[in-house]
């Protein structure tokens, strides 16, 4: 052959010599799957009830159902005309403990008084503090207000209601982050480990993957839920998985299906 025609093949030999690199690359990835664990699940919150310490009728409900709230909001109105006469009552016995003590100072500081008369002096200061702040404290939970943000689950109550110490009022989620359990058998199990990569969707974003990654794993086996699977199914022993995934947008909202692909 001669030095034209080799000259003339060099564009078609190095075309095949790419297209071999490239085939070398590629044919594995069409032949080969990344394993993976598939199951789907509930998305799930972190739910708080929001009750109060003081026992009053309900003047004003500010939330409803369904409604999102920020920390520090104000949710309800409790009748505050109870502890509001306690504290002020606090108060008075605050400021006559304060001018007793500060008197008392001044003596025992002249040796005019006791050791002993100065310490009871200084002890019912110090008691009448403690209880004007607790009174503020009462007073303060007349306004039912949200511990963090999210968004109201439920709510238990209706205005001129009486409530009671401790009594659920609203039930609130926390949307920043969801969870989503999932049961998965012996077999696939032990191939998941704990902060693994897992990928969530939701029908209502068909497409959209939400990453999030593997925070428990139960140690113990369990007969399938019998709201998850088929009967055939669920006489097989699972093991729970929880996937957690951040939510600041508020998407994965509770009680939604969704698919879970678990990146082994």
């Amino acid at each position: 052959m001669d030095v034209e025609k080799i000259k003339k093949l060099r564009p078609v030999i190095a075309a095949v010599v790419a297209l071999g690199i490239l085939g070398f690359w590629l044919l594995p990835k069409f032949f080969h799957n990344t394993p993976k664990v598939t199951a789907s699940g509930t998305v799930e919150i972190t739910e708080v009830d929001v009750s109060s310490r003081i026992s009053s009728r309900i003047t004003t409900l500010e939330k409803d159902e369904g409604q999102e709230v920020k920390k520090g909001e104000t949710m309800a109105d409790l009748d505050d005309s109870i502890v509001a006469a306690q504290k002020d009552a606090a108060a008075a016995v605050f400021v006559n403990a304060r001018d007793i003590y500060n008197r008392s100072k001044n003596l025992f500081d002249t040796q005019s008084i006791s050791q002993q008369q100065f310490d009871s002096a200084q002890a019912a200061f110090v008691s009448a503090q403690a209880q004007l702040k607790e009174a503020q404290v009462m007073l303060d939970e007349a306004a039912v207000k949200a511990p963090w943000s999210g968004i109201i689950l439920k709510k238990h109550v209706e205005a001129g209601e009486l409530v009671s110490p401790g009594s659920p009022l609203f039930t609130i989620g926390d949307l920043s982050q969801a969870k989503v359990t999932i049961y998965v058998p012996l077999t696939q199990m032990t191939m998941i480990k704990y902060g693994m990569k897992a990928l969530v969707e939701i029908d209502a974003y068909k497409g959209r993957k939400f990453e999030g990654k593997v925070t428990f794993i139960s140690g113990e086996a369990e007969f399938t839920p019998k709201n998850v699977q088929t009967q055939d199914e669920r006489i097989k022993e699972v093991f729970e998985v929880q996937i957690t995934v951040p939510n600041p947008e508020g998407i994965l909202k509770p009680g939604i299906p969704a698919d879970v692909d678990i990146q082994i």
